[in-house]
């Protein structure tokens, strides 16, 4: 394959690296599976504007130099993505981290400038570190920087999820594309890859657990704040990988349309929420699912919880059959700490029952209600961590478990309310058609002289 013209030096991407440093091996597997795995390269190169379709051709070039007077080779890329499809061609530098080693910002400046210079589309990076979206950066970016190329950030976890996900729904339909797409999974999960998950909470946590749980709070200013709700961002990334591979389909933090606009003040309004209230925030989104799973933290009552909020049916005449319509989708549920409130209109007040209290007597959650109709349900679970909520280590999984134990019990069960098709009325039924020709008004109209008309 020829290097392009404006390269003085680069490799072509190769299925087998060998490159010492794993950052290197990593990108440069990673490049040959977008070269040679069609489906795989359209997944994730589509949402970041890339051309696609048959004709659309990747190539990876690993450790590119550019001909240029202004670059002195001290800042060169691992690597460079070019896709063309005939008509449009795209590209993005690519830089990657792997085990512990964190993004720098200085760098990724750097590379936004040449990227300006030589009119790269992107800016692409990889590490260990998750985001929300592609499109929010790992770390803090200048914004006259931004505003020279797009900047976007994969985690190497989604790319293994990506993979898996593709493998699970067999969405690869060459053979030989999906094994090799099954190794990429395979050399990933191994030690030697350097990856990792979100695996604890940063050293600001238990100061931060013991400051709200006195009842105090941080400064608005206090880099305490941001670095709690950095590493709670991180987290909510990372569980909705791990629901990702178990469910086998994409779940999603749910971002807001002035989210996703603004992803690096997105961070900032997260953090005055949280300085507030001592409470962290988001939400998930599972595809089809009844609606989104809401997680709650809260550090003055250590305690997690999960739910989710679906309308009542609006068909049902009595309170008490919205209720039994619910229960009917619960059945399977044994989790213990399933609490449901009913949500009334206006500004009556919400009623909250143990779902296993409801189950014996409906009226528990009904109370004094009988006239009136819910218009939703909230279903929740809180679980009191104790402890282990201020333990670093310890949270990530017990959040983890409270998560997808949810889903299980009550997320995978509930499905919205969807109203009935209409029904015909009664309607006078049709006249034979041997009682319409024996009718005499039938042969009547049939001689009635129309020339005048």
């Amino acid at each position: 394959m020829k290097r392009p013209e404006y390269l003085s030096s680069g490799e072509i991407a190769r299925l087998i690296p060998v490159a010492i440093k794993p950052e290197l091996r990593n990108t440069c597997v990673t490049g040959a599976m977008l070269m040679s795995v069609d489906e795989f390269a359209e997944a994730l190169l589509s949402p970041l504007g890339a051309p696609t379709g048959k004709r659309a051709k990747v190539q990876v070039w690993i450790e590119p130099v550019f001909r240029s007077k202004n670059n002195d080779n001290k800042d060169r890329p691992d690597a460079l993505i070019i896709v063309d499809n005939g008509r449009r061609v795209w590209r993005a530098l690519v830089e990657a981290k792997a085990k512990n080693v964190d993004l720098n910002s200085g760098q990724i400046e750097r590379y936004l400038d040449i990227a300006k210079e030589h009119g790269i589309d992107a800016v692409l990076t990889l590490s260990n570190q998750f985001v929300a979206t592609p499109t929010q950066p790992p770390c803090e970016i200048n914004r006259q920087s931004l505003k020279k190329a797009y900047l976007y950030h994969w985690s190497w976890s989604y790319l293994k999820t990506e993979a898996k996900i593709q493998l699970s729904k067999s969405s690869v339909s060459d053979p030989d594309q999906a094994y090799m797409l099954n190794e990429f999974v395979r050399y990933l999960e191994h030690d030697s890859a350097g990856i990792s998950e979100f695996d604890q909470m940063g050293k600001e946590w238990v100061e931060a657990c013991k400051l709200y749980f006195a009842k105090s709070k941080f400064d608005k200013c206090s880099p305490l704040g941001a670095a709690v709700v950095s590493d709670w961002d991180e987290l909510m990334r990372c569980t909705a990988l791990l629901m990702s591979r178990q469910l086998e389909t994409n779940v999603t933090t749910v971002l807001t349309a002035k989210e996703r606009k603004s992803p690096s003040d997105r961070l900032k309004w997260l953090q005055s929420s949280f300085i507030q209230t001592g409470v962290l925030e988001s939400r998930l989104e599972v595809p089809d699912a009844a609606s989104h799973i809401s997680i709650e933290a809260d550090l003055t009552r250590r305690s997690v919880t999960i739910s989710m909020t679906v309308d009542a049916p609006r068909d049902k005449k009595r309170a008490t059959a919205t209720v039994t319509w619910l229960l009917k989708q619960l059945a399977k549920t044994e989790h213990g700490s399933i609490m449901v409130v009913a949500k009334w209109p206006g500004r009556t007040q919400d009623t909250c029952a143990d779902l296993s209290m409801i189950r014996e007597d409906i009226d528990a959650l009904v109370i004094d209600r009988k006239g009136q109709i819910p218009r939703a349900f909230e279903i929740k679970s809180v679980s009191d961590l104790g402890g282990k909520f201020t333990q670093r280590r310890n949270f990530v999984p017990e959040l983890v478990s409270c998560v997808t134990k949810y889903y299980k019990a009550v997320g995978q069960h509930v499905v919205p309310w969807q109203a009935p098709p209409p029904k015909p009325k009664n309607i006078a039924p049709v006249e034979k058609v041997e009682d319409i020709i024996s009718d005499p008004i039938y042969w009547a109209a049939d001689n009635i002289d129309t020339s005048g008309q």
